[in-house]
């Protein structure tokens, strides 16, 4: 038996509500989603409305989807996204800055982790809204899983490192291996040897293409730095500094590297690039936290594959038929107004 179509008291069958939220998990924006929906149920109006100086297509109300992903978001999703962290971890966030409206100068963060799980491909396993980037919001970002991850790759974010080590280990549990990103290692010290950089066959510069692939190799590094330093004219300073607050725990970093990796956030990256690319031009119109988390639960669905239309459809009418169809309360999470969730 299919069972009940759509949610009562809603104009839309449940195939319709599931087709716009797999658009927007995609990426794409309310106001096309709604009106995608609009049109496949026949449901679009015929003239625009407002006044003549301002008029508006009301087929393209965008708080139609947004009061979905709100209400309706949270039972498609509700048991098909990780509960606990991976082994193999790589974090990573993205600032997003409102450039025009009443809000321009504000800003928000979204961050994001990534398992890698052998022999499966790497998995965004969560996205989250944060209106600002500091420790705190890195320990509930955290904390919102279960379990301790083996190992842990990030760049050199502190607040992120100092969340780390106050998250983790749970109870009874062994804490995670801290990685720094390679990449981020690597310009570091470039910048740190920006005395010898138009020197490029000097030894520290053609040691610092392998100096992170084995312990070895760093050791070699890190010696031919100190000796350079004590040679050179002017100094070294900047590097010997790096060196004095790094040097342990990229060699701990050399000893343990495995090929498999993960080595690099670049999965991470590329799930950000994806939100950044969606939100392009409507940042500003993002004020609810709630709301926008429920958006990023559903575009990393579709990240992992997941965002079917069809199966959002199914999982509305069979989660939706012990409450006899009718949806959970409208708008739940709606802001005090004037005081947006999502902005410090």
């Amino acid at each position: 038996m299919e069972g009940q179509a759509g949610a009562r008291e809603y104009w839309f069958s449940a195939r319709e509500v599931g087709q716009a939220l797999a658009l927007v998990a995609a990426g794409e924006t309310y106001r096309r989603a709604a009106l995608a929906a609009r049109i496949a149920a026949g449901r679009t109006h015929g003239e625009l409305t407002g006044h003549r100086f301002r008029r508006r297509d009301p087929d393209l109300d965008g708080q139609l989807v947004a009061n979905w992903v709100d209400v309706l978001g949270p039972i498609v999703c509700a048991g098909e996204l990780p509960s606990s962290w991976p082994r193999r971890l790589a974090l990573d966030s993205l600032e997003f800055r409102i450039d025009r409206g009443e809000r321009a100068g504000e800003s928000f963060h979204v961050f994001a982790a990534v398992g890698h799980e052998e022999p499966q491909r790497p998995r965004l396993w969560r996205m989250a809204a944060f209106p600002r980037r500091t420790e705190a919001c890195w320990r509930e970002f955290l904390t919102g899983l279960e379990g301790t991850p083996e190992l842990v790759l990030s760049d050199f974010d502190r607040a992120l490192r100092n969340a780390l080590a106050a998250a983790f280990p749970r109870a009874a549990e062994r804490a995670p291996e801290l990685r720094l990103r390679e990449l981020h290692v690597k310009r570091r010290l470039e910048n740190a040897l920006a005395p010898l950089a138009d020197q490029p066959q000097h030894p520290l510069m053609v040691g610092l293409e392998r100096a992170l692939w084995s312990e070895g190799d760093w050791g070699r590094f890190e010696t031919e730095a100190r000796r350079t330093n004590e040679q050179a004219s002017p100094p070294l300073p900047a590097l010997m500094r790096w060196l004095d607050e790094y040097g342990a725990d990229i060699a701990c970093q050399a000893k343990a590297r495995s090929w498999t990796g993960p080595n690099s956030i670049g999965a991470v990256e590329a799930a950000l690039r994806h939100v950044e690319r969606a939100f392009l031009g409507r940042s500003q119109s993002f004020r609810n936290r709630a709301r926008l988390d429920q958006l990023l639960e559903l575009m990393t669905l579709h990240a992992n594959g997941d965002a079917d239309p069809r199966r959002f459809a199914d999982r509305l009418r069979a989660r939706l038929h012990p409450r006899g169809g009718v949806p959970p309360q409208q708008r739940p999470h709606d802001d005090p107004e004037g005081v947006p969730s999502l902005i410090a």
